[in-house]
C-alpha cells in the first residue's frame, strides 16, 4: 500500500506504516495536507501493521514547523481560525491514542513544530548531527504547542530556557534533556532505525498495544495508588490473552513465539 498525497507519501512496507514528509524544498515544513494526512494515517492504521515510522526526506531537515507562507489567515476568523491552528495538537493525539509504537527518525534540523511531531512519538532515533530548537520567540510567536510536551519531557528552568532564548541544542544535549531516546552516527541511521522498527514489529501485538496505552493513562495519572491500581487491572486483562499463553508456552519450550494478536 503506497498511498502518494504529494507532501505525505503513507506506504506499508511489511509491517511498518511509513509516514514520510515530502516537501524539501520547503524544509519539510508543515502545512494542512500533511498534517491531516498524518493524523489520518495515525488514526487508522492498516491491520498488517505493527509500528508506525515518522520520517522525512533529505539529509539537512527533519523539519523547520509550520510553513509560515501559509499561515496568513486574513480571510479565515473567529472558530474556524482557531481551528485551523490544531494541525498540530491533532497529530500529536494521534501518536498519543495510535495503538502502534511510533518511532521518529530525525536526520538534521528539527525546529519549532517538528519539534512537537518529534516529541509526540514513543521513540525519537537522532543522527548524531541533528539539532533541534524552538525559534518562535524570534518571529513574534511562541511554542503553546510544545510546550505542552516540553513540560513532561524537561524541567520547567530547561523548558523555559528553550522557549525564550531560542537556541539549538545538538542531539547530544537533546539526548541528556530527555527529548530524544538514541542518538547514532548520521552514516548508521537508517541501519539503526530499521533494526529498531523491525525489532519492534516482531513484538507481541497485544502487550504492546495494552501496554503503550496503559503507559500514557499512568503518565495521565496523578495520583500513585490509582496508577498502581490501573495497571494490576491492565495486567490481568493481558494474562488473559492468546499472546500472553503463548510467549509463556514459547519460553519454555525454548522456540520462537508465534504471535495471532489475540
Amino acid at each position: 500500500m503506497t498511498v502518494d498525497g504529494g507532501d505525505l507519501r503513507v506506504e506499508l512496507a511489511g509491517a511498518v506504516l511509513i509516514l514520510t514528509i515530502d516537501r524539501e524544498a520547503r524544509r519539510n515544513a508543515l502545512n494542512d495536507a500533511v498534517l491531516e494526512g498524518m493524523r489520518a494515517a495515525l488514526a487508522a492504521p492498516p491491520e498488517a501493521a505493527r509500528v508506525v515510522l515518522v520520517r522525512s526526506v533529505g539529509d539537512r531537515v527533519f523539519c523547520a514547523g509550520a510553513d509560515l507562507a501559509v499561515m496568513d489567515n486574513s480571510e479565515v476568523t473567529g472558530l474556524e481560525l482557531h481551528e485551523t491552528r490544531g494541525g498540530v495538537r491533532r497529530v500529536v493525539e494521534a501518536m498519543r491514542d495510535c495503538p502502534l509504537p511510533v518511532v521518529a527518525r530525525v536526520q538534521g534540523l528539527c525546529l519549532a513544530g517538528g519539534t512537537a511531531i518529534a516529541m509526540g512519538a514513543d521513540i525519537v532515533v537522532a543522527a548524531e548531527t541533528a539539532a533541534f530548537g524552538l525559534p518562535e520567540i524570534d518571529r513574534g510567536l511562541w511554542p503553546f504547542m510544545v510546550s505542552a510536551l516540553l513540560t513532561r519531557h524537561v524541567s520547567p528552568k530547561i523548558a523555559m530556557d528553550l522557549m525564550l532564548t531560542g537556541r539549538r541544542v545538538g542531539a547530544a544535549e537533546a539526548r541528556e534533556l530527555g527529548l530524544v531516546s538514541r542518538v547514532v552516527p548520521a552514516a548508521d541511521l537508517d541501519k539503526e532505525v530499521d533494526e529498531l522498527v523491525g525489532a519492534l514489529a516482531a513484538k507481541a501485538p497485544v502487550a504492546v498495544r495494552l501496554g503503550k496505552a496503559a503507559f500514557v493513562a499512568a503518565s495521565d495519572t496523578p495520583s500513585l495508588p490509582l496508577a498502581l491500581t490501573a495497571m494490576q487491572a491492565q495486567l490481568s486483562l493481558l494474562t488473559q490473552t492468546a499472546d500472553a499463553a503463548e510467549g509463556v508456552a514459547a519460553f519454555f519450550e525454548k522456540r520462537q513465539p508465534r504471535w495471532t494478536g489475540r
